[in-house]
């Protein structure tokens, strides 16, 4: 039986939801049946810093805590580290919604606008903060566009729908992502048996 390293990242600000998400990850892509120099293999984390870095940061202070021995991860039997991660992206959701767009995704510029919109005026985004892209995740058409060519050329078709529900993926503002002090999410990493 040897050891190998491995990290793991999943969304999500609570640690322990965090931990529990990523391990069933690592069993359901590498097994149940131990020893798969993964996260599968461990029962539990200690926090390296709470502090949100960004996750670049977290991949090489996790890859010098590993190559340095860190009594805290060095152990294949011990606890997974942990740290915490902010993304310069989040994806935020916005339901109930009502319009016409030409495609669901991405959405188009027209479509992406009235939902940034509304997505504003319900403080879902800050004024700082941009849309990267959506997409319409889910919706009821209200109406049934022709989907052959109308008089041997392609046109767009226009969807027009009611209880929307679109992702739309923000940029965080660099004064937002500095002085943030959630996690958006945990990089599990260390030594597990294999």
């Amino acid at each position: 039986m040897g050891a190998a390293t491995f990290n793991q990242y999943a969304d999500g600000s609570d640690p322990d939801a965090a931990f529990d998400t990523a391990r069933d990850d690592a069993r359901h892509e590498h097994g149940h049946g131990g020893y798969t120099g993964t996260l599968a293999e461990k029962d539990g984390y200690v926090i390296i810093t709470a502090t949100p870095m960004d996750p670049e940061q977290a991949q090489t202070l996790a890859a010098d805590l590993i190559d340095r021995a860190d009594p805290r991860i060095d152990d294949k039997w011990g606890p997974a580290g942990a740290i915490a991660v902010r993304q310069p992206t989040r994806t935020v959701t916005v339901d109930q919604l009502a319009g016409s767009a030409t495609n669901t995704w991405p959405l188009d510029e027209q479509a992406l606008a009235q939902i940034t919109q509304v997505a504003r005026q319900r403080g879902l985004i800050g004024q700082d903060e941009t849309i990267e892209d959506g997409r319409l995740s889910s919706h009821r058409p209200t109406n049934r566009p022709h989907t052959w060519p109308a008089q041997g050329r392609l046109t767009a078709r226009t969807i027009t729908y009611t209880e929307g529900t679109a992702q739309l993926t923000v940029r965080k503002s660099p004064e937002a992502l500095a002085a943030q002090t959630c996690p958006d999410g945990w990089l599990f990493f260390g030594w597990a048996s294999s």
